[in-house]
């Protein structure tokens, strides 16, 4: 008899009633889950553990994009975002 558990609290998006959501991918080009695979074993991560960790940095970007095109510059700096993107490109083509 398996003994009945109560969901955890969570107050993530990214889980519902203390659960993670699943995802199934078709359709995955051979080369490209060699690659995934090959790359995850290297990081001695479990492909799942890598293919999730990519996922997180792609759901970060996205909401950074959405971040960067909300952003009002403070008032009375005299800069504007695309002088602070300037520099940004600046600095990393200086890297």
């Amino acid at each position: 008899m398996i003994p009945e558990t109560t969901p955890l609290p969570c107050d993530c998006d990214w889980c519902h009633s203390g659960a993670m959501k699943r995802m199934n991918l078709r359709d995955v080009p051979d080369d490209v889950y060699a690659a995934l695979a090959a790359t995850a074993e290297a990081n001695r991560q479990s492909l799942s553990a890598f293919v999730v960790d990519r996922l997180t940095e792609v759901a970060q970007v996205t909401r950074l994009d959405n971040y960067v095109a909300s952003y009002q510059p403070p008032q009375g700096s005299g800069l504007t975002l695309d002088d602070a993107t300037a520099v940004v490109r600046e600095v990393r083509e200086a890297s």
